[in-house]
């Protein structure tokens, strides 16, 4: 299993490496399929069940969904589920079956394995030495996954790709795309965003998968998955905000694109202020005339419209934190770090809203989600 790091020898188009990965035109292959996500709202897209199924084994899928609370009061498992959610139940089933592989590897991966490669990469100087190190450091692992970094003239091209081909190791793929996207993000601390992405055409014609609505056009061309981004990334500094705890940095990231308004809606002038707000909200919790100021308006104008759109601002920052929390608590992190994270002075502002929010401490939060998941 070897990690190729090469350069595109001219502007038509990457090197042979990529085969049929290489980026189609829809017109002249009517195999691909073209689709745009400008207009949808991240976290809103839901996954099949026949998605989370596929991609846990029937048994597991099952498992973790009851164990996550996601059935209905007769026992019945949802027709799909959110994005959110489905992240939710990846962090769930390491817990629960010790295994970063998911049973999509040749061998189980124990918690951690992907946490030492995101670390050390985190440790470079800028991202072109980090995705360099990264190609090398996924060989050290049995995840039978390669990856490979590509120079075009369109961009910068991150190839995933798994030995054994199987729509099961292809939504696994979109998994660590998605994961080391976040990592890439969190490192940095800029909000990179791809500009194209090529998912798996094993996975069907639809447009269902974790990564659809990230960059603003996805193809289904080939196999596995091709992130293009910009060249101008390669120069950012990693080890910005260091990566040190198991799940939680990339956890912090995903949920601030969960929460993001579709690109239509935020480059509309007429959007909802609550849209507006929210985004607001993923870069920092203001207080009310802090965040008035931000949008161009009075603290006054500020309330009104968010009475008018049947919510308030301790609402809104209520429902924008309370989610961030529950992802946050899933995974290893210390209280400090997450209180950091969610905008508290201190440890002991998060456990009075935890206590307000769940019920419960923090600490017996965590302990109620691994007895679940035991």
């Amino acid at each position: 299993m070897k990690a190729n790091l090469c350069r595109v020898q001219d502007s038509s188009g990457y090197p042979s490496m990529f085969g049929s990965q290489t980026w189609p035109s829809a017109m002249q292959d009517s195999r691909s399929v073209l689709f745009s996500t400008a207009a949808r709202n991240f976290g809103a897209e839901q996954l099949s069940r026949h998605y989370v199924e596929t991609f846990f084994g029937v048994e597991r899928a099952r498992a973790l969904m009851a164990g996550a609370g996601l059935c209905d009061a007769l026992g019945q498992l949802p027709a799909s589920i959110s994005r959110v959610d489905f992240w939710n139940l990846c962090v769930d089933g390491i817990y629960k079956y010790d295994d970063e592989g998911h049973g999509c590897t040749p061998r189980p991966l124990p918690k951690g394995s992907w946490t030492v490669i995101f670390t050390a990469v985190n440790h470079m100087d800028s991202v072109s030495e980090g995705l360099k190190r990264f190609c090398e450091f996924v060989q050290v692992i049995p995840s039978g996954m390669t990856v490979s970094v590509g120079y075009g003239s369109d961009g910068l091209n991150i190839t995933y790709a798994m030995n054994d081909l199987s729509e099961r190791g292809e939504i696994y793929v979109e998994l660590i795309a998605m994961v080391f996207h976040c990592v890439l993000v969190w490192g940095t601390g800029q909000w990179i965003e791809p500009v194209r992405t090529r998912l798996s055409s094993l996975l069907g014609d639809r447009d269902e998968s974790l990564l659809t609505g990230l960059a603003t056009s996805c193809w289904r061309h080939g196999t596995g998955v091709s992130m293009v981004y910009p060249k101008e990334i390669l120069d950012l500094p990693l080890g910005v905000r260091r990566y040190k705890s198991f799940s939680f940095h990339e956890s912090s990231v995903f949920m601030e694109i969960a929460q993001r308004s579709p690109r239509s809606v935020r480059s509309d002038a007429s959007s909802s202020i609550v849209d507006e707000l929210r985004v607001l909200m993923q870069e920092e919790i203001p207080n009310q005339r802090v965040a008035a100021r931000k949008l161009g308006m009075s603290a006054a104008t500020l309330q009104r419209r968010l009475t008018q759109e049947g919510t308030s601002f301790r609402e809104l920052s209520r429902e924008v934190r309370m989610r961030k929390l529950c992802t946050l608590l899933a995974t290893d992190a210390n209280l400090d770090d997450i209180a950091f994270d969610l905008g508290f002075s201190d440890r002991r502002s998060l456990w009075r809203a935890c206590f307000d929010w769940l019920g419960m401490s923090p600490t017996a939060y965590r302990l109620q989600r691994r007895l679940c998941d035991n």
